[in-house]
């Protein structure tokens, strides 16, 4: 039987925003500066290739500093030469079905299921599947009814090093820990985009190790404990040994539906490498932290139930100064550098995408987060623009949690197991914040010059007010129409009122 091939180099199995069909690396490469940008259904995907081709271009060009980036940028695609060298070097590295080399697997274990070892679902490359006791409340279907593609088990190998959580008894998570929220730098284009989220040393994290030898320049067989670890090694981290079991089958995937006449349906799926449990501090470029008091080491930004992320926009994007709060991703410094360089318009606002999960902090994946900010350089710029930024989302914080307090107060009345009129205190929740989501935005525009912000920050209090009243009385009409119903409505709106102006007097600034 002659051995399944699909090279990423050149098998289509990357999805470009705008394009129907999908494209190999070097062609992604090739025509990056035609691409507006990666997308694919699952933003994990996305981010996850992001990552991976652009450690890729990092470790063609190898800028050592900010004047070779910004040559690189300026020249406004990737080389043919460089493409064409690296494909000649490094062809062989590439093969998810490679028999002696498989990409992102370890070489020893075996390409089809052994006797005596049990395989896993392929579907434990996608959380968004459910699998053995992971389940997912809007999909039911069993383990062995999950069948991939090669594009999109290739797509689940490369999430591996970014989104991999703990599972079980030796599984632990990637070398960020839990998840983070990775935020990356977007520009006109991809190449742009990849570009831009090219690491100098100066950025790096201060502990990686001087040799940086991403996956296509070691070895194959994936091992347990790491105490060194470069940079460009990070982006393509293998943290589980896992081995495909390709078979000749034809069959429509389960997670794409495109038709395929190799399909993988188990794989081996076991711990891979990590780092020291006592080791140092490792700080992902593409990452914010908070410094925690009595924390050994800060905490990454993540997901957290019930809040929309935009909530954290101070302490994602801006200079918290000498205040030990908040560190945000190096990527961002980075590009305040090419601003400074003239290689980005001192006018420029870059944008960021980002992307992450919320989990329990081990197995259990709730859902994703996927959206796009803008941050303009004046802001990132300002210490004392962060102030105000935060003043802002602290008065919306404050006023969310007005109106369920008084929303509560006069129509939560409950037995000791549960509140009345819960479902309709946590949809006036969900509506407040998605109703301010575009104005937060406009805001921040707004507030990026200095002589601006306080009529921005005056006009913010204002909406932040009118959406409050607004959703507080669309849900306190829902509650009934008796007497008693219409009395209460009628004190619950006289003290949200009283309490939400009595609030924004305090906080305008003359």
């Amino acid at each position: 039987m002659v051995s399944p091939s699909f090279n990423l180099l050149s098998e289509p199995w990357v999805n470009i925003e705008g394009k129907g069909e999908r494209v190999g690396i070097l062609e992604a490469l090739r025509d990056a500066h035609r691409f507006r940008a990666l997308r694919n259904s699952s933003p994990l995907v996305s981010a996850s290739i992001h990552r991976l081709l652009t450690a890729i271009v990092q470790d063609m060009v190898k800028p050592a500093d900010e004047e070779e980036l910004i040559q690189f940028f300026e020249a406004g695609r990737i080389p043919d030469e460089n493409l064409k060298k690296f494909a000649i070097e490094f062809q062989g590295r590439f093969d998810i079905f490679s028999e002696d080399a498989p990409f992102l697997q370890s070489s020893d274990l075996s390409a089809a299921p052994e006797k005596g070892v049990k395989s896993k679902a392929i579907s434990y490359l996608a959380p968004e599947i459910p699998t053995a006791t992971e389940k997912n409340h809007f999909r039911h279907v069993y383990d062995a009814s999950a069948s991939f593609c090669p594009a999109c088990a290739a797509a689940g190998l490369v999430s591996i090093p970014a989104f991999a959580t703990s599972g079980g008894r030796g599984f632990k998570p990637s070398i960020n820990g839990v998840p983070p929220i990775y935020v990356l730098p977007t520009g006109r284009n991809l190449f742009e985009n990849l570009t831009l989220s090219i690491v100098l040393p100066e950025f790096q994290p201060r502990v990686a190790a001087g040799s940086n030898s991403p996956w296509w320049r070691r070895s194959g067989i994936i091992g347990g404990e790491r105490d060194g670890v470069g940079y460009l090694e990070s982006l393509t981290f293998p943290a589980r040994r896992v081995r495909l079991h390709p078979i000749p089958e034809r069959g429509a995937c389960t997670r794409c539906g495109t038709i395929s006449d190799t399909m993988v349906r188990t794989m081996s799926f076991l711990a891979g490498e990590n780092r020291p449990k006592d080791a140092a501090f490792w700080q992902d470029p593409f990452a914010a932290y908070r410094v925690g008091k009595g924390k050994q080491h800060p905490i990454p930004v993540r997901p957290r139930p019930g809040r929309v992320l935009w909530r954290d926009y101070a302490a994602i994007f801006l200079d918290h100064g000498n205040r030990e709060s908040y560190i945000r991703p190096s990527v961002i410094e980075q590009i305040l550098v090419l601003i400074d360089a003239g290689a980005l318009p001192r006018d420029h606002a870059p944008t960021f995408r980002y992307a992450g999960f919320r989990t329990d902090m081990k197995t259990k994946v709730f859902e994703w987060v996927d959206g796009g900010f803008e941050a303009p350089p004046l802001l990132l710029r300002d210490p004392s623009a962060t102030a105000i930024v935060q003043g802002a989302i602290d008065f919306a914080e404050w006023c969310a949690y007005t109106i369920q307090s008084v929303f509560k107060k006069h129509f939560g009345a409950a037995t000791r197991k549960s509140e009345r009129h819960l479902t309709q205190k946590m949809r006036m929740a969900a509506g407040f914040w998605n109703d301010l989501a575009s104005p937060f935005r406009d805001f921040i525009l707004n507030a990026a010059e200095p002589d601006e912000r306080t009529p921005a920050f005056n006009g913010w209090l204002d909406k932040v007010v009118r959406v409050s009243l607004r959703n507080f009385m669309a849900i306190v009409k829902t509650v009934g129409d008796d007497g008693d119903s219409l009395r209460r409505r009628v004190e619950a709106e006289s003290e949200c009122r009283r309490r939400l102006f009595s609030k924004r007097k305090k906080e305008v600034i003359e």
